[in-house]
């Protein structure tokens, strides 16, 4: 063989060694990089973070607990219950505003979490939390001491016409305060109101004590004083009577004032779509979870399930309710 027929022949072997190279190149980065975007992908990462903006035994912490086993199967990590109530709960939601986009760190509320910019909280930021579920709704329960002079709801309501009666609640603007407020313009009730920033456990506590004469709370908050036969409840504020105790609703007393209470779940502003619809499954599937049910079921709690894209947007007709009601107030 000639000399350039030589040349040829070895100048088409380099260039097909160097283009089985590049192609073995190739074939190996997809493949090392197949588990490096699974990585990326995959949600959660790391323990989760479950914030609740009141101290423990609460309406919002027994429904945050009573949630967390399913969570914890469905992400395969640790849900951690972290209470939060120190300054009225704007602790918690600072803690929320400042943490990461990434879907690890949930905050439970109800319209509370909508009052605290109301309630002296101007930094808390609503457009800094991303709704991600609703998971029950449920309402108010007038209580009063065991022993008071008011043993049942005409009593308390002749008595709230005749005198000022001092009424607990849980800080200015905030739920059971709005709820107090709206109590005495349906009743003609003059309170004098007494704050307990902790939350329920607290102005229960205050009210078997004999510090107040009356508050409103939740059947759940309420179940086990009630039990424990230091507390008395007198009728609920729902649409319905609750399953939880023979009282009446306060319409049924006369009185034409309901107060529904939604309480739900968010996170930072900021997750991607895709992590969004992992946290979906994960509540829909843990509102739904056996132990979940029962709970609710002991405390009458309706279950009433919104995904993230659901309860975004009741969100945003919530906002614009209580932006007229408090500005009536």
């Amino acid at each position: 063989m000639r000399l350039k027929e030589r040349l040829k022949v070895m100048k088409k072997l380099v260039l097909i060694t160097v283009c089985l190279v590049m192609m073995a190149g190739m074939v190996f980065a997809q493949g090392s990089a197949e588990p490096a975007v699974a990585s990326v992908a995959k949600y959660p990462d790391g323990d989760v973070s479950f914030i609740v903006p009141n101290g423990a035994g609460g309406g919002n912490d027994l429904t945050t607990r009573a949630l967390i086993p399913s969570l914890q199967r469905s992400f395969g990590v640790n849900v951690i219950p972290l209470n939060q109530g120190e300054s009225k709960g704007a602790v918690a939601a600072q803690n929320v505003m400042s943490a990461k986009p990434d879907g690890r760190t949930f905050y439970f509320n109800s319209q509370t979490l909508i009052l605290m910019p109301y309630g002296g909280m101007p930094s808390i930021d609503l457009n800094q939390f991303q709704p991600v579920a609703q998971v029950v709704e449920d309402t108010g329960v007038i209580y009063v001491k065991a022993d008071s002079p008011y043993q049942t709801i005409q009593q308390l309501l002749a008595a709230m016409k005749s005198s000022t009666l001092k009424m607990g609640h849980n800080g200015n603007g905030a739920l059971w305060h709005l709820a107090s407020l709206q109590l005495a313009k349906a009743t003609g009730a003059n309170f004098r109101y007494i704050a307990y920033t902790s939350g329920g456990t607290q102005m229960l506590t205050a009210l078997a004590a004999g510090e107040v004469d009356l508050c409103i709370v939740n059947a759940a908050e309420g179940r086990s004083m009630v039990d424990s036969g230091l507390i008395k409840p007198l009728a609920s504020l729902g649409e319905t009577r609750t399953d939880v105790f023979t009282i009446p609703t306060l319409v049924e007393a006369g009185v034409d004032y309901i107060f529904p209470v939604w309480r739900g779940v968010f996170t930072k502003a900021g997750a991607s779509e895709e992590i969004l619809a992992e946290i979906d499954k994960a509540f829909k599937a843990a509102a739904e979870s056996p132990e979940f049910v029962e709970y609710a079921k002991n405390n009458g709690l309706p279950i009433r399930y919104r995904d993230h894209k659901e309860f975004s947007a009741f969100i945003e007709k919530e906002k614009k309710v209580y932006a007229e009601l408090m500005g009536s107030l």
